[in-house]
């Protein structure tokens, strides 16, 4: 039977890392997994399908880094990896500088995996005795892990229903638990597989807003977080990392994909009058996808979309400046992040 009460058990000091450059690091991982499964395969050799191909990327202390990707693209075989509930066919991965291969226990203890699956819990015990029970597994006992439980529960806003027992609680209530577990240990790593996924979205909003204003801004937490949900991801994420057919696909702050991978600059143009002189111009330059107007009583409305080559602006802002053109009102429409991800996953091929 474990002993919850042992006053002088203390959870054992994190051991000091070897010097890193970032806190989670990957080298050309790759994994894969048996086709099929059968005795005769285990003779004959089994065909292996391979679900994560030359992944490399770095994550910084203290990032909220987003895993985005289609579902079967490999996001939860790589959090996985990071959670070292699997470990690379090949390549390197380290956590706070431990290698999850050689050194597994010291980078075990450098995470908190905060998972949407509920019956990693007990339902019939209370939330109180669910933490009891998690935190003697990280090594915390007595007075320490009890205050350990009332602090994790403040965080998460619990601590009015830990003796309320697990059952009872609604599913944000629940995914607010499995907060509060992977943070027992204090790990400087937290690692989340679709937070938000079975919650109503009041409790979606807090979910987000814990993640990205307590544990990254006031704690300082690095959070990994697997979505395929693109909102989330563009909102909360200091960077994003596309996955699809088991390669990274592109890597970069949302602002910055938004650059690299928009093919069409939108602009909404106000005109005083009809303007018509000035609508036909626009409509000739070369590189001009769509024209569409509208006129009315405060004028013309133009939504103009235009290859964003330096020529076709240039011969845009040219035409706007004319005398007859009259601009009431000019500025950018910046892209909506479906875009972005259609056209990034799009070429790249379908998922896996």
């Amino acid at each position: 039977m474990i002993d919850f009460t042992t006053e002088t058990s203390v959870a054992p000091p994190l051991r000091r890392a070897p010097p890193a450059a970032h806190i989670v690091e990957l080298r050309e991982v790759e994994k894969s997994f048996p086709v099929q499964r059968s005795l005769l395969g285990a003779f004959r050799g089994q065909r292996r399908r391979t679900v994560l191909h030359d992944v490399t990327f770095d994550i910084h202390a203290g990032e909220l880094f987003g895993l985005l990707g289609p579902n079967g693209a490999g996001k939860t075989t790589l959090l996985k990896m990071l959670a070292t509930l699997l470990y690379p066919d090949k390549g390197r991965i380290s956590l706070g500088g431990f290698d999850v291969v050689r050194q597994p226990l010291e980078a075990k203890r450098r995470i908190g995996l905060c998972s949407s699956e509920e019956r990693s819990f007990y339902f019939r015990l209370t939330a109180r005795e669910n933490l009891e029970y998690f935190g003697a597994m990280v090594g915390l006992r007595g007075t320490l892990l009890r205050r350990r439980i009332r602090e994790v529960a403040d965080v998460v806003n619990l601590g009015d229903v830990l003796d309320r027992r697990f059952d009872a609680f609604s599913s944000g209530m629940r995914q607010r638990l499995t907060v509060a577990r992977a943070l027992l240990a204090d790990p400087p790593i937290l690692l989340f597989d679709e937070p938000t996924r079975a919650v109503d979205p009041v409790n979606a909003d807090e979910i987000r807003r814990l993640i990205r204003d307590e544990l990254v801004r006031v704690r300082g937490k690095t959070v990994v977080l697997a979505t395929n949900l693109l909102h989330e991801a563009w909102d909360l994420a200091d960077r994003i990392a596309v996955v699809n057919n088991g390669t990274i696909v592109a890597l970069n702050t949302p602002k910055a994909l938004v650059v690299e991978f928009h093919q069409v600059a939108r602009y909404h143009v106000r005109l005083n009058g009809s303007a018509e002189l000035i609508c036909d111009l626009l409509s000739e330059i070369r590189g001009v996808q769509s024209l569409d107007l509208v006129r009315g009583a405060n004028g013309t409305e133009i939504d103009l979309r235009i290859e964003p080559s330096v020529d076709s602006l240039r011969e845009m802002m040219r035409i706007l400046s004319l005398p007859e053109a009259e601009v009431c009102e000019f500025r950018s429409i910046e892209p909506e992040p479906m875009e972005v991800f259609k056209h990034v996953t799009r070429t790249t091929g379908t998922q896996a």
